[in-house]
């Protein structure tokens, strides 16, 4: 069953292995007849990568090599409604499958590395947030897109106040301090000042929330908080997390499907998305500024080779085909995937930069500075 990349896979997907490489990525619709028919337009794909690799490699190698992909195509588990697109790579002692939000392209790639680039648009997806719906009944974590919600599953997360205090005392009805419990955690509800006890049950349950989310939630994005006005600024009392919008949407979120959420929840998103993706920009301008950054393909490689970018920003979209100079920095383009050890240069450039404590970022082409293929900031 596919799971969710995380930053260790992608780790993982970088590390040098022997070539070839192949990387199959396909959209996902979440349901209909487009849905039903992916299987087949998997198998396509896998029919592509095998004329690349049958340019280059015996009959025997190939057939090993597209023997689980071909199995992929016939698994009834893995074309189903969720995340919006799959990703599988195959190499020599690896076979891994992920799915992806947000929909990757249709696409075949055999090259003598993975191309990641979809990888990267999924964990550090430019257009993903986080929306936490703090209700008087349930705490809920959602991954949110233009698309829509999704429940996001982390390790620890209190699934309501209730399960806070029940934790503290070993069982029901009780309280950590020994008398009855005040019910006042889940009101939705502020407490007064005065009221230090059940002020301190609400803050007992945010901290549990904020610790859950510093330990189980590794990607920044930001975290949009969907709840009462009245206990929101409570809740910002106790998260430090620097991914947490200052504007958030108030509001009962008890008896409010991921649908609804997603409504009243995206138009705030979306000025999350839009004011730390300008700031972003904004650095790269003012570095630029200061001789510390470079727009222009053959300076960025050269910069990457040396060690020289602390973050790279790369643009989505179409692969840019061809060969970096791992040594010099030299940058060939070809007008398409020419053959099988031809690679993204973008993927490239990630790969060299991540492998020195590098950033990298991918942006939609619109917000990239000068609306280049990519832009990078340096270190010196």
């Amino acid at each position: 069953m596919p799971k969710h990349p995380t930053l260790e896979d992608l780790r993982s997907l970088l590390s040098p292995r022997r070539e070839p490489c192949v990387s199959i990525f396909l959209p996902l619709p979440r349901h209909g007849p487009e849905l039903a028919a992916a299987p087949l337009r998997f198998r396509a794909l896998v029919r592509q990568a095998g004329a690349l690799l049958e340019e280059r490699y015996d009959e025997k190698r190939v057939k090993a090599l597209l023997a689980p992909l071909s199995g992929l195509a016939e698994a009834g588990d893995v074309f189903t409604p969720g995340p919006d697109g799959l990703a599988a790579f195959r190499a020599d002692g690896l076979f891994e499958t992920y799915r992806l939000w947000p929909s990757p392209d249709e696409r075949a790639v055999v090259a003598d590395s993975f191309h990641v680039k979809p990888l990267l648009r999924s964990l550090q997806n430019r257009n993903r947030y986080f929306v936490l719906a703090l209700g008087s009944r349930q705490c809920a974590l959602y991954e949110g897109s233009g698309n829509g919600l999704v429940p996001r599953a982390v390790p620890g997360l209190p699934p309501s106040p209730e399960s806070v205090v029940t934790t503290l005392t070993g069982g029901r009805g009780g309280s950590p301090r020994g008398g009855p419990r005040s019910a006042s955690a889940g009101s939705g509800k502020a407490p007064a000042e005065g009221d230090g006890a059940r002020r301190e049950d609400l803050l007992r349950f945010f901290r549990a929330i904020d610790e859950a989310l510093r330990d189980g939630l590794r990607e920044e994005a930001p975290i949009v908080v969907a709840a009462a006005a009245t206990i929101q600024p409570a809740f910002r009392e106790v998260c430090k997390r620097g991914d947490l919008f200052a504007e958030g949407v108030e509001g009962a979120v008890d008896d409010v499907g991921p649908e609804e959420l997603h409504d009243r929840t995206y138009p705030t998103a979306r000025r999350a998305l839009d004011a730390r993706d300008e700031e972003l920009v904004e650095d790269f301008r003012r570095q630029l500024d200061r001789g510390l950054a470079a727009d222009v393909l053959t300076s960025v490689a050269e910069a990457a080779v040396q060690g020289r970018v602390r973050r790279l920003l790369v643009a989505d979209g179409k692969p840019l085909f061809g060969r970096v100079d791992r040594t010099t920095g030299e940058v060939i383009l070809h007008a398409g995937q020419s053959g099988p050890q031809d690679d993204d240069v973008l993927d490239d450039l990630a790969e060299l930069v991540l492998g020195r404590g590098g950033e990298v970022l991918v942006l939609d082409p619109g917000r990239m500075p000068g609306s280049v293929a990519a832009a990078a900031t340096f270190r010196w």
